[in-house]
């Protein structure tokens, strides 16, 4: 009997704080655990297509170095649509300021971009991409909000600070984080997730 391994295709260790936090007690891996240092280039036109294509890549490099198939590789792609700006930043969410990507540059671009408007909806929506051996599933998660007008709280990561989502008058960046984690997209997909690792019994 192998013991089955959870690996979050990501680089992102605060990504990877807050998936472990949601996925709790199951044991994440990262990338730099299983030995993955390089970057994944990601080229696809929608969050959908961006999370598997991290989910594939993960998948491939295992078996072609590892030569198992005792795992589950998951990954995800978060956009943040703003509905004046005709869902802009979308699937360029982490670089819309430009590269090198910079959380603080990104904000500092929304509020510019939204000055002036009064329509301040938005909505954060995650892809999630579980591969298993042969089989590959997608679930998602959305939470709907506004844009303040400035940035407020220190928790958190990305928009945080910007974003108040509906039914609070607190951004994610001032929410505590187990509040966050059960009402933001990525909670939302990754609680969908979590049930599909419990039923293959993970």
């Amino acid at each position: 009997m192998h013991m089955k391994r959870l690996i979050f295709a990501s680089n992102n260790a605060h990504k990877l704080e807050e998936v472990r936090r949601i996925l709790a007690p199951m044991e994440v891996l990262s990338l730099r655990e299983i030995g993955f240092e390089s970057e994944i280039e990601e080229n696809g036109k929608t969050l959908s297509e961006n999370s598997n294509i991290k989910a594939q890549t993960i998948a491939k490099w295992l078996r072609d170095n590892i030569q198992e198939n005792y795992f589950y590789v998951f990954a995800d792609d978060t956009g943040l649509e703003i509905e004046a700006l005709d869902g802009a930043p979308g699937v360029i969410t982490a670089r819309w300021a430009g590269e090198p990507a910079c959380d603080a540059n990104n904000r500092k671009k929304a509020l510019s971009e939204l000055a002036g408007k009064t329509n301040r909806r938005a909505r954060f929506c995650t892809v999630v991409t579980l591969i298993h051996g042969n089989k590959t599933q997608q679930v998602e998660g959305e939470v709907h909000g506004t844009i303040i007008t400035e940035e407020r709280g220190n928790s958190g990561f990305g928009y945080d600070a910007i974003f108040m989502p509906e039914g609070y008058d607190k951004t994610f960046g001032e929410l505590p984080a187990e509040i966050k984690n059960c009402i933001s997209h990525r909670a939302k997909a990754m609680a969908k997730l979590a049930e599909i690792l419990k039923q293959e019994d993970i």
